[in-house]
């Protein structure tokens, strides 16, 4: 009789298994970690409409159904073709290619000096002056 590991509850681990996960290389494990998570997504997605796989199998106009079984295995390397099709048949959000992102407006204070007009001759003499002597033109 085959153990059900689900219902002891415990870890499973093995020499084999840890030898061959220490083979792994990070990018690997990015990769396998996010072909699980879109496994995931698809499933929940199936999940929601109250669909099997054989169902999104004939809505895509699949050859194979057994391709969507190896889509949730979480092992498919997929298209864009093939993710834009699944997202739009299952009405999810699969990919996240929205060019536009929600930034908080720069917010600069700016002091600008107001000289009354009733000064303005008193000081745009000194301040030719003071270009002159810089070789920065200003404008009164």
């Amino acid at each position: 009789m085959m153990e059900n590991f689900d219902a002891n509850k415990t870890d499973y681990t093995s020499d084999l298994v840890n030898n061959l996960l220490s083979h792994i290389t990070p990018t690997e494990q990015d990769q396998i970690d996010h072909k699980m998570k879109m496994a995931a997504k698809i499933h929940a997605g199936l999940k929601a409409k109250g669909w099997k796989s054989l169902d999104l199998a004939r809505e895509l106009h699949l050859k194979s159904p057994s391709l969507v079984s190896k889509w949730l295995s979480g092992t498919h390397n997929f298209t864009m073709d093939t993710l834009v099709d699944i997202q739009r048949v299952l009405g999810i959000r699969l990919l996240d290619a929205d060019m536009t992102t929600t930034r908080s407006p720069l917010k600069v204070n700016v002091t600008v000096p107001v000289v009354p007009s009733s000064l303005k001759d008193a000081i745009q003499g000194p301040l030719y002056k003071i270009a002159d002597q810089s070789g920065t033109p200003v404008n009164a």
